[in-house]
């Protein structure tokens, strides 16, 4: 678990089904996702592999954002390893938040959050994030916690790259 002033990065319980809807099934949302919003049903799924993704080399895994006045999960970030995306001393930085908690400053908060948590890690040299080039948000956020763009990443099947960002330790 992480905390910060206003928001904990948790471990997903069964319970965080009844705020999944406004993340994971929200089109606005999930616009930048490969697969778009998710039925009721895959949103079921979704939580129950984030429940059992175990924590790679350490690292945070992918965690529920709640905030503290409310208790209301209002999104997920999640640092993970996927060799197959990114090199062995790497972690790359992922985000998801409901719409109603844009423009507040949680997704910066969250992220800076779990960057802190990583520090240290013997294993990272550094963190990245591959976002679509039109996802400004997200590209907002990650120059925001200090992260930088470093090349275009093309991916098989995608009609453009995707930007990489980089933030070195």
């Amino acid at each position: 678990m992480i905390e910060t002033d206003r928001l904990t990065l948790r471990a997903w319980q069964t319970s965080d089904l009844q705020f999944l809807d406004a993340i994971l099934g929200d089109t606005e949302v999930m616009e930048f996702s490969d697969q778009g919003a998710l039925s009721k049903e895959e949103q079921v799924s979704w939580l129950t592999a984030a429940r059992t993704w175990s924590h790679q080399d350490r690292l945070p895994g992918t965690l529920a954002i709640e905030q503290i006045d409310d208790r209301r999960v209002i999104g997920y970030i999640g640092l993970s390893r996927d060799l197959r995306r990114i090199g062995r001393r790497e972690a790359e930085l992922g985000f998801r938040l409901a719409k109603s908690a844009w423009e507040h400053g949680f997704a910066t908060e969250a992220a800076k959050g779990i960057l802190e948590a990583a520090i240290g890690l013997d294993e990272l040299e550094r963190i990245v994030a591959i976002v679509d080039p039109h996802n400004y948000r997200s590209m907002y956020v990650l120059k925001r916690i200090g992260m930088s763009y470093q090349k275009d990443i093309p991916f098989e099947s995608y009609d453009y790259p995707d930007h990489l960002f980089v933030k070195n330790f």
